[in-house]
């Protein structure tokens, strides 16, 4: 991939994010992070069926959305609730469907972000369709399909990238790579990365570790502009941590070290970066309190809906 000076001189793209974008990136995977805790408090008192967290890939999520922007069509899988949420769908639309009450919660055509797909790998194909329909409309903007690392184990990836590198499909793959295919380590389903399996099939990529926000802001804004202005795909692996279980109902302390598990939490990416800022002065207390606020108000109205 060409450098980060040559992707901002040859197509105009900011790769670094200012003051404002840093507040922005903290401010959605906090509330982030609040919904998801919610989630799983109001999973264990039955009023979910089941939650897949996303705590430990806020990151790499909030990052990502941020930098491509809202016109690109966003393909999820079934953890990218921070992208979700940045996106414009409501913690009620979002719980709703792991409450059972409906296939798809919100308007997909008009947040532009799709269904979330539970069998592994399938969105990928559906993404890579949809990108060739758009152009074929003549429609000029890209599609961002999320995957794991476990979902790079099945065929339809692989047709998947394969098909986006024959047609030339205006597609940003993001794998969050977290190290686990729910209790199967990732050096146990590939001998090299994922980065560098995509190279195989013609494909731009590169991998960053997924801890630091405005690393992967970065990353996937040279991606961005690299798609948008040689209209082809790209890959962004993401290494990030898996803080919890790989659902509710996973007891990854039966197949984790306690240890392993530990580090994941001290390298907690919200904690990191919250901290960060705070120590370059961007935020305070006054911001964070306002932060919370809005999180506790989500909750209430969420436990309201759903508990009584």
């Amino acid at each position: 991939m060409k450098s980060e000076s040559e992707y901002a001189s040859e197509y105009g793209c900011e790769t670094e994010p200012d003051d404002d974008t840093r507040r922005l990136l903290l401010r959605h995977m906090l509330v982030a992070r609040g919904i998801d805790e919610e989630a799983r408090r109001l999973q264990k008192q039955g009023a979910l069926d089941l939650w897949p967290s996303c705590q430990g890939q806020e990151a790499a999520q909030v990052g990502s959305a941020l930098a491509v922007g809202p016109d690109p069509t966003v393909v999820p899988s079934y953890r990218e609730h921070a992208v979700a949420l940045l996106r414009g769908v409501t913690p009620e639309e979002l719980f709703s469907q792991w409450a059972g009450r409906t296939f798809c919660g919100w308007d997909p055509y008009r947040l532009r972000f799709f269904p979330y797909t539970m069998v592994l790998a399938t969105q990928t194909l559906h993404a890579v369709g949809y990108s060739i329909g758009q152009r074929l409309q003549g429609r000029e903007d890209f599609v961002v399909v999320y995957i794991g690392d476990g979902a790079t184990s099945e065929g339809d990836m692989s047709e998947a990238m394969n098909l986006a590198a024959v047609e030339s499909a205006s597609v940003l793959f993001v794998c969050q790579n977290n190290g686990w295919a729910i209790s199967k380590p990732a050096e146990e389903q590939m001998r090299t990365s994922v980065a560098e399996r995509a190279r195989g099939f013609g494909i731009e990529s590169v991998r960053v570790p997924g801890g630091d926000p405005e690393t992967v802001f970065s990353a996937c804004s040279r991606a961005a502009a690299h798609i948008r202005g040689e209209r082809a795909p790209c890959l962004v692996e993401i290494q990030v941590g898996r803080i919890q279980g790989h659902t509710t109902s996973d007891a990854q302390e039966l197949y984790r070290s306690a240890d392993d598990i530990a580090r994941t939490r001290a390298a907690d990416p919200v904690t990191a970066y919250a901290a960060r800022l705070s120590g370059l002065g961007l935020v305070d207390t006054a911001w964070f309190d306002a932060v919370d606020a809005e999180v506790r108000e989500s909750g209430e109205r969420l436990t309201k809906e759903y508990v009584g």
